[in-house]
């Protein structure tokens, strides 16, 4: 699939239309001769997972988590999916 490409100005020149383009295939948005964002349509899980990813106190949970696991204080997998089904 050949990528569609704007520059700064023609995005903000044509807003709607580039959009309406990056509903159909992802459009690479140039400023200085240089990639500087893709557009492309979003589904519903690529919306949660971003609002997860940036969200600080997932971060935290997850930096907290990965601590105790290199401390050895994790537990198997099989223990994990014991205990959720309990």
């Amino acid at each position: 699939m050949k990528l569609k490409t704007v520059t700064v100005e023609q995005l903000a020149l044509e807003t709607a239309k580039v959009l309406n383009e990056a509903r159909k295939a992802p459009v690479v948005v140039r400023s200085a001769g240089k990639a500087t964002l893709i557009l492309r349509r979003l589904v519903d899980d690529d919306t949660t997972d971003e609002l997860l990813s940036q969200s600080p106190s997932f971060r935290s949970t997850i930096r907290a988590a990965r601590r105790r696991r290199a401390a050895g204080e994790g537990i198997p997998l099989a223990e994990a999916r014991r205990r959720l089904k309990a």
